[in-house]
């Protein structure tokens, strides 16, 4: 008898039993003798005998396993959120199945086939920028399968939204370069499709309006992939504009990076003649020069959020209760280095 392939059946023949009584006394049963236990235990560990805990789950409808579907791996900030999503998941009892959309919806499409044949349990996702219909989640809703959007949402569908306060941060960044003096704020943002791009927008707007300050459409550029790459090439053409900005705000620290690296080289002074401040906070923020003013995020406790909230969407689906859905708006902080603050 290998003991790689052990069954109930071994066991049951070898000591007499039938296979529900096996199966029973393995799962502790109360109708079943603790001297009948001793023996079907004592045996199961002497033969390596182990559960097949997948059709166990299959027969309960249940797999354990909650998907995850984000734009980029490699992000600092999703990276963040992905170490919350699986340390919460560890302790709440859940294995994570993660897939990277790529800002794709046809990726993004993709993944969400591929967790449906893995019986998920649940989805946590931050949609792709090219997302254009949520048709494919509502169709995991209306399978018992529930969806919780983080970061990247939609209000075209009903779910559970995680999301930081993307407008305040960007509001008050604003605001720290108007206290610095600065009038001529540029703003370099993505695409205007996300939610998260769209409220940093407008709170960079809404804080020139509040402080009296002009809103001038050439200060404003709009990159496709917000990169280092295309802050810098961006921030060039800024510079070879007529009004050339005294302050920047990016909307992700790689573009704020990149603008740094442009400013430098055309002999502008940081931040004396062109102030930077970025979002997110990545760990090059602080070893960039100079160190990069930035919007933190709360991205490690999204992560964890995410999980408490789909693991009792989960629960509630299997009693067939019904789920209330909220958005969970998490705040944001400054955090203000050389790039707005100067030497000290």
């Amino acid at each position: 008898m290998s003991k790689h392939n052990i069954r109930l059946k071994d066991i049951a023949e070898e000591l007499g039993l039938s296979i529900p009584s096996v199966s029973r006394a393995l799962n502790n049963k109360p109708d079943i003798s603790e001297g009948t236990k001793k023996k079907v235990f004592e045996l199961a560990e002497k033969l390596h005998y182990q559960r097949n805990e997948f059709a166990i789950n299959f027969k309960n409808q249940q797999s354990f396993i909650i998907g995850v579907i984000i734009p980029q791996i490699v992000h600092h900030f999703f990276s963040n959120v992905i170490s919350g999503i699986i340390n919460q998941a560890d302790i709440m009892g859940y294995n994570i199945m993660l897939f990277q959309s790529n800002e794709s919806f046809e990726s993004e499409l993709k993944g969400v086939k591929t967790f449906q044949k893995s019986m998920i349990d649940g989805l946590i996702i931050s949609l792709s920028d090219n997302t254009h219909d949520v048709e494919h989640l509502k169709y995991l809703q209306a399978h018992n399968v529930p969806v919780i959007l983080i970061d990247k949402i939609t209000n075209a569908m009903d779910a559970a939204k995680i999301i930081c306060d993307d407008y305040k941060g960007a509001y008050y960044a604003t605001e720290h370069l108007i206290s610095l003096g600065k009038t001529k704020i540029a703003h370099i943002t993505g695409s205007l499709n996300p939610y998260t791009t769209k409220e940093r927008f407008r709170g960079y707007k809404t804080a020139l309006k509040d402080y009296n300050l002009v809103f001038t459409e050439h200060l404003v550029k709009k990159c496709n992939l917000v990169s280092t790459e295309e802050g810098y090439t961006t921030t060039l053409t800024l510079l070879a504009g007529e009004i050339i900005p005294d302050a920047i705000f990016c909307a992700t620290d790689p573009t704020a990076i990149g603008a740094i690296k442009a400013i430098k080289e055309k002999g502008f002074r940081i931040p004396e003649d062109i102030a930077v401040i970025g979002f997110s906070d990545w760990n090059m923020s602080s070893v960039v020069d100079p160190p990069l003013s930035s919007v933190s995020q709360p991205d490690y406790e999204m992560g964890k959020k995410a999980i408490e909230l789909i693991t009792q969407e989960i629960q509630l689906s299997r009693e067939n209760k019904p789920i209330e859905y909220q958005t969970y708006v998490m705040e944001t902080s400054l955090v203000l280095r050389e790039s707005t603050l100067g030497k000290k």
